[in-house]
C-alpha cells in the first residue's frame, strides 16, 4: 500500500506538473501572438481610419476578393451583440496583451470591445447572419474555418459614425476554455498504472513474505514446546541466511534441551541410593531427638527430589498436541473434585476449543482447583471467551495473597510458611505457569472481590 500510495501520488504530481507546464508554455505562445495579432489590429485601424469614408468598402471588398483569411474585416453601422465562451485565466490574458498591443500600436483607443466567440457563434455585417449560414459562393469571403476548437477573437472599436469589425482565429484556442489537468482519460491512465504496480508489487511482497510466515509459524511452534521441522532455505539471500541461522538455532535448543533433561534425571535418580543409605544409618542414631530432625529433613529431600522426577516425567513437551474441548475438560476437573465434598460453581460458555496438550492442560487446571479448595474450601470457575482468546477464572473466598507472595508463588518449592509434604512441594504454581506459557498463555493472580483469591488464565488466539 505504501508503494501504491506513493506511485499514485507521483504519477498525480507529475501530471500536474506536466499540465503546468504545458499552460506556462501555451501562456509564452499566447503572448507572442496575442502582441503580434495586436499590433496588426492596430496597424489596420489606423489605415482605415485614414481612408475616406468612399473607399472603406471599395478596399474591403478588393481584400474580399482575395479568397478566405483567417483576418476577417468589416465596417459595420453599429456594434454586434456576441455570445462570448466562458472567461478563463488564458482568454483573459489575450484579452490583456490584445488590448496592450492596439492601444500601443495606435494610441489611446476609446471604446474598444474585444470578445471571445466560438467559430459557430461568429455573427457578422449586420449582426443577424452567422458566418457558418453563409452560402458556399460568399464562403471565400469569410473567415477559414479553423476545423477544431480555437475560438475566435473579436475586435471592435468605433470610428466616426461606423464600427470597426475585426474577427482572428486564436491557434490552438482549446487553451482559453481552460485545460482540465484530471481528466477521465489521465484518470484511467493514472489508475492502470497504478493497479499493475500494485499488482506486481503483490506478487513480490508475496514472495518475500512467504518465507517469512513460515518461520513465524515455526517460531511459535518452539514458543508452545512443539518440534518445528527443518524449513527449506528460500526467498532473498537475506531470508536465506535467517532461516539457515533459525535452523541452526534450533538444532542447539533441542540438543540442549535433551541434554539438560538427561542430566536432571540421572541427578535426580542417582540422588536416590545416597539417600537411602543416609536414611538406614539415621535409624540407627540413638539420639531420638537428632535421629527424629535427621529422618524428617532427608524426608522433605526426598519429596523435593520425587517431585523434580515427576516434574520431569510429565514435562508437556512429550505430549503430542492435539484439538482440545477446553470446556469438557473443566466439566470433567470439577466433577472429579466433588468427591470431596466442598461446593464448586461453574460458568462455562460451551464449545470452547484450544489447540494444546490433553494431560498437561489437566495437571495446570488440577493444581489451581486443588490450591483453591485446601485454601478457600470452595470454588467457582469462569470460562469464557473474549476477542482476544479465551479467559478462565478460578476464584476462591481463602485468605488470599498479599503482592510479595503474589509474585513469589511462582518460584519453585516456595511455599507460604509450610514445610514440604508428600502431596505439595511448591510446585504447583510453577508447573502451571509452564505449562500455560507452553499453551501460547499467561497466568495472572488478583484479589477476589469480597475477599479470597481470583486466578486467571489468558490463552491467546
Amino acid at each position: 500500500m505504501v508503494l501504491f500510495v506513493g506511485i499514485l501520488m507521483a504519477q498525480v504530481f507529475g501530471t500536474w506538473l506536466w499540465v503546468s507546464q504545458l499552460k506556462a508554455n501555451e501562456r509564452n505562445r499566447l503572448v507572442d501572438v496575442s502582441q503580434t495579432m495586436g499590433s496588426r489590429i492596430g496597424q489596420t485601424v489606423q489605415f482605415f481610419k485614414k481612408l475616406p469614408d468612399q473607399y472603406r468598402h471599395i478596399v474591403l471588398d478588393q481584400l474580399r476578393d482575395m479568397g478566405g483569411t483567417r483576418f476577417f474585416v468589416s465596417v459595420n453601422k453599429q456594434h454586434i451583440s456576441l455570445r462570448n465562451i466562458p472567461q478563463t485565466d488564458f482568454s483573459q490574458l489575450v484579452r490583456q496583451q490584445l488590448s496592450a498591443s492596439i492601444v500601443n500600436q495606435m494610441g489611446q483607443a476609446d471604446g474598444l470591445d474585444i470578445q471571445f466567440v466560438d467559430f459557430d457563434d461568429l455573427k457578422i455585417l449586420s449582426g443577424s447572419n452567422l458566418m457558418v449560414d453563409l452560402s458556399p459562393k460568399w464562403k471565400r469571403f469569410a473567415l477559414i474555418e479553423p476545423g477544431d476548437d480555437s475560438p475566435v477573437a473579436v475586435v471592435q472599436l468605433p470610428v466616426a459614425n461606423e464600427w470597426i469589425y475585426l474577427a482572428a482565429v486564436i491557434p490552438e484556442g482549446h487553451m482559453l476554455t481552460g485545460v482540465t489537468w484530471l481528466t477521465s482519460e489521465r484518470i484511467l491512465s493514472i489508475s492502470l498504472v497504478s493497479l499493475t504496480v500494485l499488482l506486481l508489487t503483490l506478487l513480490l511482497v508475496r514472495w518475500v513474505v512467504r518465507p517469512l510466515r513460515l518461520l513465524a509459524r515455526q517460531a511459535e511452534a518452539i514458543g508452545r514446546g512443539r518440534k518445528p521441522r527443518h524449513m527449506r532455505e528460500q526467498g532473498s539471500s537475506e531470508m536465506v541466511a535467517t532461516i539457515r541461522a533459525f535452523n541452526t538455532m534450533v538444532g542447539r535448543i533441542q540438543k540442549f534441551t535433551g541434554d539438560r533433561e538427561r542430566l536432571f534425571a540421572a541427578i535426580s535418580h542417582d540422588l536416590k541410593t545416597p539417600l537411602t543409605r543416609a536414611r538406614l544409618r539415621a535409624e540407627m542414631i540413638s539420639d531420638t531427638d537428632q535421629k527424629q530432625a535427621l529422618i524428617g529433613d532427608l524426608e522433605n529431600l526426598e519429596t523435593m527430589v520425587k517431585g523434580s522426577l515427576q516434574m520431569m516425567k510429565d514435562d508437556a513437551i512429550h505430549e503430542n498436541a492435539q484439538r482440545i474441548d477446553l470446556s469438557q475438560l473443566l466439566l470433567d476437573l470439577a466433577k472429579n473434585n466433588q468427591i470431596y465434598g466442598l461446593p464448586i460453581a461453574l460458568e462455562i460458555q460451551p464449545g470452547l476449543v484450544i489447540d494444546g496438550r490433553s494431560m498437561a492442560l489437566q495437571r495446570l487446571f488440577s493444581n489451581l482447583i486443588d490450591n483453591a479448595l485446601a485454601y478457600g474450601k470452595a470454588v467457582k470457575i469462569v470460562a469464557k471467551a473474549n476477542p482476544h482468546g479465551t479467559l478462565i477464572s478460578i476464584m476462591d473466598p481463602g485468605p488470599g495473597l498479599s503482592d510479595a507472595d503474589k509474585a513469589r508463588v511462582f518460584e519453585p518449592y516456595y511455599r507460604i510458611n509450610q514445610k514440604p509434604s508428600d502431596n505439595h512441594v511448591g510446585l504447583g504454581l510453577s508447573i502451571a505457569r509452564s505449562i500455560a506459557n507452553l499453551h501460547g498463555g499467561e497466568i495472572e493472580l488478583k484479589d477476589r472481590r469480597g475477599g479470597g483469591l481470583m486466578v486467571e488464565v489468558y490463552f491467546y488466539s
